[in-house]
């Protein structure tokens, strides 16, 4: 499915509503065999990003008018081949390899990112008590930086962290995006 502005992380869930009559016949199939699909970035109508992220549908309803509604959970990053549009958009896609990510050195940039997160989302309680109660947890850099990055408005901000394959790199974006989100309030 190709979405303008949209990147849906890995871990991330995203709620869709299903209209279009090329997407309604791509989610039933998807139902109907292994319930996945991926999405892909457009920043215009020509402009397809290399990068998307293969999900799961983790529920769908179908509505009296034949849309549905669907929550899909991302499940990793992929990499785009041929894309052909019709009957609906498909593509080839090679899953890529998640980062090692057992450097110590990125436990010093976890808490900086941390800090900064907190910051940023200090006038909101509600998602101030989420991130209290989910950065905290145990997870791995690359979940802890997807779960972070999926939060983010800024689609810009978004896309860049989805293409950045390398986690260290990664975190060292997300600290960045989240300084210049909260310098911006």
């Amino acid at each position: 499915m190709i979405l303008p502005w949209t990147s849906l992380f890995p871990g991330a869930m995203q709620p869709l509503h299903i209209f279009e009559e090329r997407y309604r016949v791509m989610c039933n199939l998807a139902l109907a065999s292994n319930r996945m699909f991926a999405i892909a970035h457009a920043s215009d109508d020509r402009t397809i990003a290399d990068i998307g992220t293969l999900g799961v549908i983790r529920a769908a309803v179908t509505n009296e008018d034949e849309t549905s509604n669907l929550v899909l959970q991302g499940l990793r990053r992929v990499q785009f081949g041929t894309i052909t549009m019709e009957p609906y958009p498909q593509a080839s896609l090679s899953v890529l390899p998640e980062c090692a990510d057992e450097d110590p050195a990125l436990a010093s940039l976890r808490l900086k990112i941390r800090d900064a997160c907190m910051d940023s989302f200090s006038n909101n309680t509600e998602a101030l008590h989420y991130l209290q109660k989910h950065i905290s947890a145990p997870a791995s850099d690359n979940a802890f930086t997807d779960m972070i990055s999926s939060i983010l408005t800024d689609p810009q901000s978004r896309r860049a962290l989805l293409e950045e394959l390398d986690i260290k790199s990664r975190m060292q974006l997300l600290l960045h995006s989240l300084e210049s989100e909260s310098s911006e309030v």
